[in-house]
């Protein structure tokens, strides 16, 4: 890595596993104080919930397990990338934008995992495989999906890549469109609930109503949302609340997002959170250097 213009990218909700965080938790005595005092924020045992399948992939518990993996690999790094590049551009994938908060201090870690806890809390009440489903499309060569398709009980959650969106409802409605609409390949996603569509209307409400309280502090880093592609540089702190509960009903703006970021001469990317995903959706035609920070070892490799 180099003295060059870098963009961190934080891995979403689905990225979540078992063993995640455990080389951490053997190596440093902070990471399992981290552990500890996450415990009893959230009134469970963290890793014992990361070892049961049962818990593992439900959202009011895989949000605050991956934020708290990734809120320790930024801390284990934050330093080395402000000695190591003279820019630095944020972005999270749905969750992954409160673990860019968290990087640029909007809150600190305490502060973040009570706002994350609320927001996983808020999401899961419409929680419920038998009535929504989520799917992955990757989309046929060229094709462009006419958005006129959306609206009655089937929603674009991320718009992903050119090649790649996720479509989700309810899932009848969802299920019905999939057999009419031959657009490309369906990929179920292990999540039950329509996130980033308008039935998240109501957790929206109560998530903003949680936070309310909550005194964000303003960053001075390049932080762009996905919701509209908004810069949270540019906005009064004050906003930061509205702004994470738009996001939680409004599309994942990603392939835009990475757009933005490339017209900053980025030169360098690297994605933290437990497993990679988002580098994938880099265009192919991109030349400089990708990294994914998914353990100690490829920190340490690095």
């Amino acid at each position: 890595m180099s003295n060059k213009n870098l963009s961190l990218l934080f891995t979403g909700q689905g990225s979540q596993f078992a063993e995640m965080g455990a080389d951490f938790v053997e190596r440093y005595d902070w990471v399992k104080e981290r552990y500890s005092i996450s415990s009893k924020i959230l009134g469970y045992n963290l890793l014992e919930a990361q070892s049961n399948p049962r818990l593992l992939n439900l959202t009011q518990y895989s949000q605050p397990m991956i934020f708290v993996f990734s809120s320790i690999i930024i801390d284990l790094c934050k330093e080395n990338f402000y000695e190591n590049f003279s820019k630095i551009i944020l972005a999270g994938h749905s969750l992954g934008e409160y673990c860019a908060l968290y990087f640029a201090e909007a809150l600190n870690f305490e502060e973040m995992l009570k706002v994350v806890k609320c927001r996983a809390d808020s999401m899961s009440i419409v929680s419920d495989p038998n009535k929504y489903v989520m799917y992955a499309i990757l989309k046929k060569e060229d094709l462009k999906i006419d958005e006129n398709l959306f609206g009655d009980g089937v929603y674009i959650a991320n718009h992903n890549s050119d090649k790649q969106v996720v479509i989700c409802g309810i899932k009848d409605k969802v299920n019905k469109f999939r057999e009419q609409n031959s657009i490309g390949k369906y990929i179920p996603l292990n999540v039950s609930a329509p996130f980033h569509s308008n039935l998240m209307k109501d957790s929206a409400k109560i998530f903003r109503e949680k936070i309310k309280d909550n005194i964000f502090k303003k960053i001075n880093i390049d932080l762009i949302s996905n919701h509209n592609l908004t810069n949270y540089k540019n906005i009064s702190e004050k906003e930061y609340s509205n702004q994470l509960s738009l996001q939680i009903h409004s599309p994942v703006m990603w392939s835009e997002t990475i757009k933005t970021i490339l017209n900053k001469e980025i030169s360098t990317f690297i994605e933290i959170g437990p497993k990679k995903t988002l580098l994938n959706f880099l265009p192919k035609n991109f030349q400089g250097e990708k990294y994914s920070f998914c353990s100690k070892e490829d920190i340490d490799n690095v």
